[in-house]
Parts: structure tokens; C-alpha cells; sequence
């Protein structure tokens, strides 16, 4: 091996990088890019869900609004209307008579056990005056 070619390998050696600093080049860049696209992706997510959310509420305010729709048309029928002050206002027609029905008052509930008094006397009096009420 000549001078000229040992010369030759140790520029190449030197203007080479270490592996350390291109692994390190290249993890910075992995985390860069998993910063940048994995916030997009939380966003994305987090407007996939909200958008979900909205859809489901909009489908039942659709209904809501059928419903509604469908009492408005029933509103305009003379049939409805006097059932509806029947039942709501409690109304008659002339010459009918309203029964009203009374529902009883609920009964009082049970009263409450007694509570036991607490007897503060000492043992042996309490047990004498249980032995005398037995003897009687």
C-alpha cells in the first residue's frame, strides 16, 4: 500500500461522520416528523369525533322535528283540538256533565318505633328491680 492511497483513506475517514451523530441526525428527524404528524393525527382524531357527535344530533333534531311537524298538522283538525281541551283543559260540551274523580289522600305513614330509653342506672339496681318484677 502506497503513502499516497493511506493518505487518500484517512481524508475519506475524517470527512466521514461518526455513526453515533448520523443515528442521532436521524432520531431527531423521526421525532420531528412524529411531533408534527402526530399532532395532526390528535387533531384529525379529535375532529372525527366531534363531527360524529354533531351528525348524531342533527339526525335527532330531524326527528324531533317530524314529530313536531306531525303535531302541527294535527293541530288543524277540529278532532285534535277538542280532545286536547278534554284532556288538558278539562272542558265539555254544552249539556255534558264533567265528572271529576278524587283520589283519597294517601294514608299517614306508621308512625315511628319508640325509641328505647337508655337506662344510665347501675347494672346492679337495674338487675335488683328485674329480679323484684319477676317475683311479683
Amino acid at each position: 500500500m502506497s503513502l499516497a492511497t493511506m493518505r487518500a483513506r484517512s481524508q475519506t475517514r475524517a470527512r466521514r461522520l461518526p455513526r453515533g451523530a448520523i443515528i442521532l441526525c436521524v432520531l431527531l428527524v423521526a421525532a420531528a416528523a412524529a411531533y408534527v404528524f402526530g399532532s395532526n393525527f390528535l387533531e384529525l382524531y379529535a375532529l372525527n369525533r366531534e363531527a360524529a357527535r354533531l351528525e348524531t344530533l342533527k339526525r335527532n333534531l330531524q326527528k324531533q322535528n317530524a314529530v313536531l311537524r306531525e303535531e302541527m298538522k294535527l293541530l288543524q283538525t277540529p278532532a285534535y283540538i277538542e280532545k286536547l281541551a278534554r284532556e288538558q283543559l278539562g272542558l265539555v260540551r254544552p249539556g255534558e256533565v264533567a265528572i271529576l274523580i278524587v283520589r283519597p289522600p294517601a294514608p299517614p305513614p306508621p308512625p315511628s318505633p319508640a325509641r328505647i330509653q337508655q337506662d344510665n342506672r347501675p347494672a346492679l339496681q337495674r338487675l335488683w328491680q328485674a329480679v323484684t318484677r319477676w317475683a311479683r
